[in-house]
């Protein structure tokens, strides 16, 4: 399993941020290797641009590195983080508008992060599977910069509706409000898309 993409036990990030804390660049590379690419594919699905992401994901990094010591609380740790990597989003955006993507700008590598496909599938299943994936993925970019915030927090990187409550910095109803709503639209356009 990719360590990134696995959920780092509480007492072992506390250790990191701890050490990190003291200047031990090793236990910062481990928070780094747990966390970038959680937060590179939620950067990516609100700026559309790869290289946007990377750049951003990496200033995100460095303002983490510099304010880990302002961290009061270290189970919140993740919420924390992902705020200050919205911060930077909305600020890119404040600078300029953001571009307009078509529906399949999705590039043609694949996704930012793409998951190798299973190998146990015939070539008609991983077919299906590919264009499937690749209609949630235009159907999440096609949701509204609030809904799509939420839903990618809450969907794709599996936090509870407290942090993402405590990311966006708006009320635990109205966060699972717009988690539901989100995910009817992403519901019913995959539907129409299957039915096409």
């Amino acid at each position: 399993m990719n360590p990134s993409s696995a959920t780092v036990d509480p007492a072992v990030l506390r250790t990191w941020i701890q050490r990190a804390r003291k200047g031990d660049i090793g236990s910062y590379q481990s928070i780094y290797d747990s966390y970038a690419r959680k937060v590179l594919n939620f950067i990516y699905r609100m700026v559309h641009s790869p290289e946007e992401a990377e750049d951003l994901t990496q200033e995100t990094f460095v303002v983490v590195y510099q304010k880990l010591r302002t961290l009061k609380e270290t189970d919140k740790f993740e919420a924390w983080f992902f705020r200050i990597a919205r911060n930077f989003v909305y600020q890119k955006f404040r600078k300029r508008a953001p571009s307009a993507v078509s529906l399949d700008a999705s590039d043609e590598d694949g996704r930012l992060v793409p998951e190798p496909a299973d190998g146990r599938k015939n070539p008609d299943e991983a077919f299906q599977s590919e264009e499937l994936e690749k209609v949630i993925s235009e159907v999440i970019d096609g949701l509204t910069d609030k809904y799509r915030e939420v839903f990618v927090l809450s969907a794709l990187q599996h936090l509870s509706y407290q942090e993402i409550a405590d990311i966006v910095g708006r009320s635990l109803p109205s966060v699972k409000t717009d988690i539901h709503r989100a995910r009817l639209e992403v519901r019913e356009n995959v539907k129409k898309y299957l039915r096409v």
